[in-house]
């Protein structure tokens, strides 16, 4: 005996090892499939679904499956989109002229059974056998072709009629193949050459195909049809079993999509439940991609509990598989799994799963709550213990745990508002208090619970704070770049095209409505009305529970929501979101409108592509600086908004209407003006005030333009006794244009040419009553005078230099703010002590 004959080999040989680990997983693929068959429904999507021939056609009356008819009004062939075209009348549209709306309404379709993939029988009455050629079956042609040979100038239809038919072909061998077996074989033309195909390096006659081959062969296909057949047996119960769970969830079938996947999957894997995630695609189409994984994650979960593993026990928890709904509903490209690993108390860890499994949350929620109770766990693991037994935890552990919140920071690792802390705070004390009242935490210290104490105040911060605004310069320089907007953004099954005009005009009706970014993306496609000659905005003020606001658009508006509704009839809507303006990017959001998270990466993004932004600011050479590109997001063109009306000098009143503030404090803001800027408006101004002839009479002093400018609206007075009496002593009752003591100014000019179209409509009023001719006379004189004193002020202004123009304009916004804010007074308060009442009356 050798010496190698007594050693006792430690390990076996890798092939040995390898037949062993394949005999062990097919012995786990058996018992794997019967469990399969257990849990399939077999009389799922009735009508649809063929189980003998792994085929399912879709209905295209039932809205769980993404088959549509098209859209030109003489076909009847099937889209996957809605209101699309049909591939025969894509291709007829893209060769001819005419505009899609027209061609839709007037084309009749050539059918082209090639590519529609419709069988039609032979031409000879009666004969049911397959058309080939001319109309005929194989038998009947080749009956023809020796009719031709015979006599060449025979007629078609008359040589038809002639005819008796033939009895019916066997049906191909593939299951669930509507055309005829031609071949000796028994297989239709399509699967002869598949066959073929196969065979081709074979020598000598070829055998007839394998039953195995037969069984993996998928029919002649159409839009609404995916066959499973191409499967592996073990991937093809998979399948069924996975599209069964998203049916149940309420998620479309989309019969392409599901067909791609499985050409992918047919020769790459035998099981999908034990493939690694590593072996699914990336960067394919999105559709497909996110159906892929969610096959994969189905089925993962699934095999768990096949070898008895609680789902929820893993670190990793499965969202879609415990129920989570996204928010949104759009297609992600990060799986929907929670890593739960940082939760180290396992009771804690129990009470997030249990809250998930037991509420539904969305996945926003959800990953809040994973981020709450995170924090909670690295306070408690602090604490003496690291809070593992929740039945010896007391009230100084909750303590812990409150003052955690209260410096808890950013993700990033910034500065988090009181605000934001004390709201994930309560988000807590809303998981912890569930779990207490289902009865899930009988055995937790009964101290450590919310106490009065447990608060995080907010710090009063109003989004509707001023001093947010965006410069009109650089709204200027956005608009240049408009055409930027959508760049590189995705949007459920949206085309690039389709995903840009929608951000264009989600941008230009935050621009032009000033209206908050979740009440654009809330807009209802009838939110247009016309009424009185005027286009109005119907929108909802949730904020302040007012609904169905009204809002005057101008015409460029009006055109904006119109030109995108054209191309919203374009897309294939998801479900529920029909009577949206914005839809959302997928099926499967509680959400069924676009959310302002979305809309706020789009003008992020946007924003970020924009070459060149500068700002009004200068650097040591005198030029220009970058604009700070993040203070552009969706809600400072709001602020924009209110801040162009507050300049223009738009009363505060119309202004918080406009806005549809609560408070007047609110709007207020946006008319906050410093007494220094006060004072150099003033002094700039009182240099610039006229008489009523046009000649300069500039103000003595920055304190005489303010007591002069107490007594009128109109522009300044001088007339002692008038301003004495606070302006209630005008002795010819404010036909200020006639007055010698009467100063107009440049800051003046909106409010004199509001009071020549008041004047104006007086005189038409005062004619239809037939008044007499002197009190038309006056009406006419002063419509003249104040119209004199218009045009003197603006020549005043025309004749000046571009920076002294600039200089004055600037003045003109701050001085007419403030009077809008003042209301009926004109007074410019330029800090000056007052009295606590007039003379003679009461102090008290």
């Amino acid at each position: 005996m050798t010496v190698s004959g007594n050693v006792v080999p430690l390990h076996r040989s890798r092939r040995d090892a390898d037949q062993e680990a394949d005999s062990q997983l097919r012995e786990v693929l058996t018992e794997w499939t019967a469990w399969l068959r257990e849990r399939i429904e077999h009389d799922w999507r009735p009508g649809e679904w063929e189980t003998a021939a792994h085929l399912f056609s879709g209905d295209v009356d039932y809205a769980g499956t993404a088959v549509y008819r098209c859209d030109v009004a003489a076909c009847d062939a099937l889209t996957r989109t809605r209101r699309g075209l049909c591939a025969t009348c894509e291709k007829a549209h893209r060769a001819g002229s005419l505009g899609l709306k027209e061609f839709k309404a007037t084309s009749v379709p050539d059918r082209n059974r090639v590519i529609s993939g419709e069988r039609a029988d032979c031409r000879v009455m009666g004969c049911p056998r397959d058309s080939v050629l001319w109309g005929l079956c194989n038998a009947h042609g080749s009956l023809r072709h020796k009719d031709l040979q015979r006599d060449p100038d025979s007629e078609l239809e008359a040589w038809i009629e002639r005819q008796t038919p033939y009895g019916p072909s066997p049906a191909c061998r593939v299951a669930g193949c509507r055309y005829d077996a031609r071949a000796a074989f028994g297989l239709c033309g399509m699967h002869q050459s598949r066959w073929k195909k196969v065979t081709s390096t074979a020598r000598g006659q070829r055998s007839a195909p394998a039953p195995a081959w037969l069984d993996r062969q998928a029919p002649f296909l159409n839009v609404h049809q995916f066959s499973l057949a191409p499967l592996h047996p073990v991937a093809r119960l998979e399948m069924l079993y996975a599209l069964q769970r998203r049916d149940e969830r309420g998620q479309k079938i989309d019969p392409v999509a599901v067909r791609q996947a499985v050409a992918y999957l047919a020769e790459r894997v035998d099981s999908i439940a034990t493939a690694e995630a590593g072996q699914l695609p990336s960067g394919k189409q999105a559709n497909v991609d996110a159906l892929l994984r969610e096959t994969h994650r189905i089925l993962r979960s699934a095999f768990d509990r096949f070898q008895g593993v609680d789902p929820t026990s893993r670190d990793v928890l499965d969202l879609s598989e415990l129920g989570v709904r996204s928010r949104r509903g759009g297609t992600t490209q990060r799986p929907l799994g929670l890593d739960v690993t940082g939760i180290r108390q396992p009771w804690l860890r129990e009470v997030l799963v249990t809250w998930i499994f037991e509420t539904k949350p969305n996945t926003t929620e959800a990953r809040r709550g994973l981020r709450v109770c995170t924090a909670v766990s690295r306070s408690l693991d602090a604490r003496v213990g690291g809070g593992m037994d929740s039945a010896k935890l007391v009230f100084a552990d909750m303590n812990a745990v409150v003052d955690t919140f209260r410096v808890l920071p950013k993700l990033d690792g910034g500065a988090m508002s009181s605000k934001q802390r004390g709201a994930l705070l309560s988000f807590f004390f809303k998981i912890l208090d569930y779990n207490r009242a289902a009865g899930h935490l009988d055995g937790m210290s009964a101290s450590f619970a919310r106490h009065s104490s447990h608060v995080i105040k907010a710090e009063e911060v109003d989004e509707d704070e001023a001093g947010k605004a965006l410069p009109e310069s650089i709204i200027a320089q956005l608009n240049d770049y408009a055409h930027l907007l959508g760049n590189g953004v995705t949007h459920g099954k949206m085309t690039s095209e389709q995903v840009q005009a929608m951000a264009r005009a989600i941008y230009e009706l935050l621009r032009d409505t000033g209206r908050r970014p979740y009440e654009i993306a809330e807009l209802r496609t009838s939110c247009l009305e016309h009424a009185d000659g005027e286009w109005l905005l119907i929108w909802d003020n949730r904020k302040g529970r007012r609904l169905n606001r009204r809002l005057e658009l101008e015409h460029d508006t009006v055109e904006t929501i119109r030109t995108w509704r054209a191309v919203r009839d374009t897309l294939d809507l998801p479900t529920g979101s029909e009577g949206f303006l914005f839809p959302p990017a997928g099926e499967n959001g509680i959400i069924r409108h676009l959310v302002p998270e979305q809309i706020s990466s789009m003008i992020r993004k946007w924003a970020d592509n924009v070459p060149v932004l500068l700002s009004e600011e200068l650097d040591g050479n005198g030029d220009r600086v970058p604009f700070d590109r993040s203070l552009i997001y969706p809600y400072a063109f709001r602020h924009s908004f209110c801040q162009r009306y507050a300049d223009a000098g738009v009363r505060i009143e119309v202004l918080r209407e406009l806005m549809d503030h609560k408070s007047m404090q609110t709007t207020q803001r946006y008319y906050k003006i410093s007494h220094k800027r006060k004072r150099e408006a003033v002094n700039v101004m009182r240099l610039h005030t006229v008489d009523r002839r046009g000649r300069s009479a500039p103000m003595g002093s920055a304190t005489a333009y303010e007591a002069r400018s107490v007594a009128v609206i109109f522009g300044n007075c001088t007339e002692p006794s008038n301003v004495k009496a606070g302006g209630k002593a005008c002795p010819i009752r404010f036909q200020c244009a006639a007055c010698p003591f009467y100063r107009p100014d440049p800051s003046y000019l909106p409010v004199i040419e509001d009071h020549i179209r008041s004047l104006k409509a007086d005189k038409e009023m005062a004619v239809m009553m037939e008044v007499d001719e002197f009190v038309v006379r006056n009406l006419d004189d002063q419509i003249t005078a104040f119209k004199g004193t218009v045009e003197t002020v603006r020549k005043l202004m025309e004749s000046m230099g571009q920076d002294e123009r600039d200089e004055v304009e600037e003045a003109s916004a701050v001085l007419r703010k403030v009077r809008a804010v003042q209301g009926h007074r004109s007074a410019v308060p330029l800090g000056m002590p007052g009295f606590p009442g007039q003379r003679g009356e009461s102090m008290a």
